[in-house]
């Protein structure tokens, strides 16, 4: 062996155990808890080496300089340092100090209240704030208005809730105060003075709201006196939803949105184009999946191929004048929306608008290659870019209002430097833009020599085959915990299913830990954490799901991660009781995604059509009507018998066949037909999964999916009943309609 040799060799290790030594060192701090009236954290001292500090989990209360904000009660934060020896640096694991709180403890005071995310502090006085029959409130804030139409949702039938343009006299009143961040709020019940909430924001008055609103959910007269300060322990607390293999509402995302700041979840991620990814289902039948395979771009675009392929989606897209509706409905609630568009995997809306850009060089998963865009053809990146830039320029952009954009970019099965260059080039163009981009991490798998940009770019942490935590930080990326193992969930399929895991993630994750690396939890790169709904199951695997089967499954997961990325580590309540107030808060104000309501009806109607001004009940209920359809239907020529925006019950599909037709565009029809000349009783019987239905009694089967065969396992056809209009294009008569 060359002396050389030897001596690089000694040298690393050498440079190895100092990094090891320093590592032990930095986990091993005296780290004392700061004095009362301390202005700044105090640095623990270490011989021969430099200490600063690095972060705290509340930055509010222990600024990026260690400065000091007192809370209002003890508590506890999370502090982490960096320490230098030479050119060596490491990182210390989080050392646990406690602020004490400007308010001393009391005893025979009111407890905190019970809410979803827990308060951060809470000073209680005694006794309760009884609400006026007339309960004034006054605020300048663009969310006042909304949120009086849900106090009255709430407020017991003899109470009104009014707005006033003065102060004085305001029961309820918001103000803004510099002192506090962004999202946090102070709030004070008074037993004469009433309610009074200061935020930092409008952002953090909204939250303010939402902490009160579930307060009167559990007793709608009155309220606990007492001061809270509140703010949250990261500031990217989010949700992620496949909206382009799945044909969603835009009606049910305003739902999510609802349901989200409910739990001051503040980060949807909007995934705007995929397909399906199975490609070698058609592939090993013969078939071409080019052709075959499901592929949805979800926006409206003017972009078409030289044949005149759109592409925007057929079934279901939202205009760019609703989508800009979308992202304000949002930010008026605390959510930003973040729009993706994937490339250059998962692309094959875009490569059936340009197969002249399919990549053509070595991969894996050859299968796969008809959604691979060739990343190392500059045309490529340019004709990405004009497709981002119909949405990113004009005089009234449809991405205006979001934070950030996504630009996807995950499982490209090509070369690395292909891949690098193109990621890099995109980030920059967003960023060129006025955007901030954000991006799956993929840069582990993806090793090269193409620089790809970091600084001001935001990554999403999935799985560590394709990006490790550690890497993506020291590379320079502000990261977001998207762990696949921990926080994905693909609906009814037998992997990736977070949901099945509530209680482990309640009682064990932590935002900070992604697979089997921990950053500290306050690092100034770590914005937080998302969970995801992917829906791979569609096309060839399609069990007839649409976004109404998803709605538990989202909302069992939003009040868990909201308590554990608004909140302390430590849950406040066991699991169970968690779950327990978790019920009592579900009645949120003007969010039914499933239709809930117990009224029953009978009519006999005299003319057909009519409006029944009913809107939509479901998922269960019984519909039963007595129809005569007197002659056979015109081919081609659907007969409505019920009809909403949530879809339409159909006699006649173009078929013929009784048909379901849901908002999303899936159609359900039954292998039957309505007879001809003669008065039958069909009954219609909605169930959470199943929708079954009986002519005189006997039944029609299982429908079919009229676009995709249904997979024979865990068949799903629910349909919710729409009750706006009866008959609206029905030649026949209708005696009578009953719905329980």
């Amino acid at each position: 062996m060359r002396l050389s040799t030897i001596l690089s060799i000694a040298l690393l290790s050498a440079t190895t155990l100092v990094a090891q030594d320093l590592q032990q060192l930095a986990d091993s701090l005296n780290v004392k808890a700061p004095a009362a009236k301390a202005k700044r954290i105090s640095l623990p001292y270490v011989k021969g080496a430099e200490v600063r500090f690095l972060a705290a989990d509340y930055e509010q209360l222990i600024n990026e300089k260690g400065r000091i904000t007192r809370p209002l009660t003890d508590t506890p934060v999370r502090v982490s340092f960096q320490l230098r020896k030479g050119d060596q640096s490491v990182t210390s694991k989080d050392y646990e100090v406690m602020l004490k709180g400007t308010r001393p403890a009391k005893t025979g005071t009111n407890p905190k209240p019970q809410i979803i995310p827990e308060l951060l502090n809470w000073d209680g006085g005694k006794g309760n704030y009884k609400l006026p029959k007339e309960l004034k409130v006054y605020g300048k804030a663009d969310f006042i208005h909304e949120f009086i139409r849900e106090l009255n949702t709430i407020l017991p039938d003899d109470y009104k809730a009014v707005r006033v343009d003065e102060l004085k006299g305001a029961h309820l009143s918001f103000g803004l105060l510099k002192s506090l961040d962004t999202e946090a709020y102070r709030l004070d019940i008074d037993k004469d003075k009433g309610v009074r909430i200061a935020g930092g924001s409008a952002t953090g008055l909204y939250w303010a709201t939402r902490t009160l609103l579930q307060m009167l959910v559990q007793n709608p007269a009155e309220l606990p006196c007492g001061e809270a300060l509140d703010m949250p322990r990261y500031q990217l607390r989010g949700f992620m939803l496949d909206v382009a293999r799945l044909p969603i509402a835009l009606d049910y995302i305003e739902d999510v949105i609802r349901l989200m700041a409910w739990y001051k979840m503040n980060d949807l991620h909007l995934h705007l184009n995929d397909n399906f990814i199975f490609h070698e289902h058609y592939v090993d039948a013969g078939e071409d999946p080019f052709k075959k395979s499901y592929a949805a771009f979800r926006l409206e675009s003017e972009m078409k191929g030289k044949d005149g392929t759109p592409l925007t989606a057929q079934d279901l897209f939202y205009t760019k004048r609703q989508f800009r509706k979308l992202v304000a409905f949002a930010a008026q609630r605390g959510v930003n929306i973040v729009p993706e568009f994937d490339a250059p995997g998962h692309a094959l809306s875009f490569t059936r608008v340009r197969p002249d850009l399919i990549y053509q060089g070595p991969m894996n998963h050859v299968k796969r290659r008809c959604e691979m865009l060739d990343a190392a053809n500059p045309q490529t990146l340019s004709f990405v870019n004009k497709v981002w830039d119909e949405y990113l320029q004009g005089s009234n952009p449809t991405f205006a209002g979001c934070k950030a954009v996504h630009v996807g970019a995950d499982e490209f099965f090509g070369a690395a430097e292909d891949y690098r260059q193109f990621a890099d080039g995109l980030l920059g163009h967003i960023q060129e833009r006025g955007h901030t981009p954000r991006i799956w991490g993929s840069l582990s798998a993806k090793r090269g020599n193409t620089p790809v940009r970091a600084k001001g770019v935001q990554m999403n942490l999935w799985s560590t085959a394709w990006a490790r935590a550690w890497d993506s930080v020291k590379q320079g990326y502000d990261v977001i915990n998207t762990n696949d193992g921990a926080l994905y969930i693909v609906p009814f399929a037998g992997y990736y299913r977070a949901d099945h895991n509530q209680k482990g993630l309640y009682e064990n994750w932590v935002p900070n830990r992604i697979a089997n690396e921990t950053l500290p939890a306050g690092h100034p790169q770590l914005l937080g954490g998302t969970f995801a709904i992917w829906n791979d199951e569609i096309d060839r695997l399609h069990r007839g799901y649409g976004a109404i089967d998803l709605w538990s499954t989202i909302g069992n997961m939003v009040d868990v991660l909201s308590q554990k990325m608004w909140g302390q580590p430590t849950a406040p309540r066991s699991y169970d009781e968690h779950k327990a107030l978790a019920a009592k808060l579900s009645k949120i104000p003007y969010c039914n995604p499933l239709h809930l309501n117990n009224e029953s009806f009978s009519i006999t109607p005299e003319l057909t059509p009519m409006r029944l001004r009913k809107g939509n009940k479901g998922p269960e209920y019984h519909l039963t009507m007595e129809v005569l359809m007197p002659r056979e239907p015109i081919p081609g020529e659907e007969q409505v018998l019920l009809g909403s925006r949530q879809g339409q019950l159909l006699a006649a599909g173009k078929d013929g066949r009784i048909t379901l037709r849901r908002s999303d565009t899936i159609e359900f029809a039954f292998n039957t037909r309505l007879p001809v000349g003669k008065k039958v009783k069909l009954e219609l019987i909605g169930k959470m999964g199943r929708t079954e239905l009986l002519i005189d009694g006997v039944s029609a089967g299982e429908p079919e999916n009229v676009r995709f065969p249904l997979r024979k396992d865990g068949r799903m056809t629910t349909f919710i009943l729409p009750l706006e209009s009866l008959g609206s294009s029905f030649n026949g008569k209708i005696y009578r309609i009953d719905v329980k």
